[in-house]
């Protein structure tokens, strides 16, 4: 390609591989025993003695799940290499995936670890740098890169089509379903109702002692007698006119479409200037925190300042229930919000002194510089922070309760050379 003069040079790259995991636990292969303190006492001529129960099931056949990559890239410069491009795409492919699968009731057991399903993981990786001035003075050049990532489930255990992951964020909460991996969808997906607003008295037939919901009108999963004015409604989507787990549909996605970042570096004389973002675009987080404070359902908790605007007979167009109209435990799009976000992660300036003056200190190199970080967010999350990761796993991605936001932090240093 010597006689192409605007490209500088290009290779074309390829390989692939296995790698392998086994971080489920330590002992995740043996059956744990407990010194339960109830029911485990037997006699033993005239003495009662405490034993060892198994509390959970022996998994000896377990092995190292594993991924197997293919990937195919080609880095490519131009003009003397001022611009620089980078593509590479990859398939990953990962199998006996080391799952807790549930077991059938007969086993006495509800899961145990097991060698089960396959998942696959492809996606686009761009990198492009730039040198868009050089001169004896300044310079600036450019990093930016984004990627793309899609997943799919190929296979869960034994016939199963579809698996279900919770949250222990909170008592109520601990047995309801949040996530859903089901075959030949994406990993990581929110699972819900859709919520549809609330119940106001266009919806009810007057009655001389209260209110009755009409008929054709879908209930919220309470019986249509105790439904009120103000309570939460959600989508009957089978068209049954009764909201129950039959309503249940994948409601949002905990992994964003893209991610990226994008750095700048100037220098001028014995300056130096880096500025940094980064960003995500297209996943949610269920933001648990509303779920609690902007309720109502727990009269011991305190409630956002949101929550003011509930609905009241004298305020009737909120679409926040009223105090107490939030019926079940239940998780719906309501509290699930877009987390998409662009972030000032760093901004650093230095300068070095000139060698002239160090040398008549008998200083080799001397830099002084400040530094800060995660100045400023811009997103439409209400909560501290949209890059969560509470309880994060691939199948439990985005959730947010009670975390702290990345800290804002400065920093000032000298580096000196003797």
């Amino acid at each position: 390609m010597k006689e192409v003069k605007f490209i500088s040079n290009a290779k074309l790259r390829a390989s692939w591989g296995i790698t392998g995991n086994n971080r489920v636990g330590e002992y995740a292969t043996y059956p744990l025993l407990d010194f339960s303190i109830r029911n485990t006492y037997y006699s033993f001529g005239n003495e009662l003695q405490q034993s060892a129960v198994a509390t959970s099931m022996a998994s000896e056949d377990l092995k190292w799940e594993n991924t197997s990559q293919s990937d195919i890239g080609l880095d490519i410069g131009f003009f003397k290499s001022r611009i620089s491009l980078g593509l590479d795409y990859y398939k990953k492919i990962t199998s006996d995936l080391l799952l807790n699968a549930r077991l059938p009731p007969t086993a006495g057991y509800g899961s145990a670890f097991k060698n089960v399903g396959k998942t696959s993981n492809e996606g686009l990786e761009i990198t492009l740098n730039t040198r868009n001035v050089e001169t004896k003075d300044f310079s600036w050049s450019s990093s930016f890169n984004i990627s793309f990532n899609r997943s799919k489930v190929l296979a869960l255990t034994q016939n199963q089509e579809s698996l279900t992951s919770t949250m222990g964020w909170d008592s109520w909460y601990s047995s309801v379903a949040l996530y859903l991996a089901k075959i030949g969808q994406p990993v990581g997906q929110f699972y819900g109702y859709i919520f549809d607003g609330v119940y106001n008295y266009g919806d009810f037939d007057k009655l001389p002692n209260g209110y009755l919901l009409k008929e054709g009108v879908p209930t919220n999963g309470n019986t249509r007698a105790a439904i009120k004015p103000g309570d939460v409604k959600y989508r009957d989507l089978n068209g049954d006119g009764v909201v129950n787990s039959f309503d249940q549909t994948v409601i949002g996605r905990g992994f964003p479409v893209h991610v990226g970042g994008f750095s700048n570096n100037f220098t001028y004389r014995g300056f130096d200037l880096n500025v940094f973002f980064q960003w995500s675009y297209g996943n949610q987080v269920m933001n648990a925190n509303r779920i609690n404070f902007e309720n109502g359902n727990k009269t011991y908790l305190n409630q956002y300042k949101s929550f003011e605007n509930r609905w009241t007979p004298e305020n009737t167009g909120s679409n926040i229930p009223r105090a107490g109209g939030q019926y079940g435990y239940v998780y719906s799009d309501r509290t699930l919000e877009d987390a998409s976000f662009l972030r000032l992660k760093t901004v650093s300036l230095g300068y070095n002194l000139p060698g002239a003056v160090l040398r008549r200190a008998r200083i080799k190199s001397l830099r002084v510089f400040g530094a800060a970080q995660n100045l400023i967010t811009w997103t439409k999350y209400t909560g501290s922070d949209p890059e969560v990761a509470i309880g994060y796993s691939a199948l439990t991605p985005g959730f947010d309760y009670s975390s702290y936001p990345r800290a804002r932090t400065l920093t000032f240093g000298i580096n000196l050379g003797l």
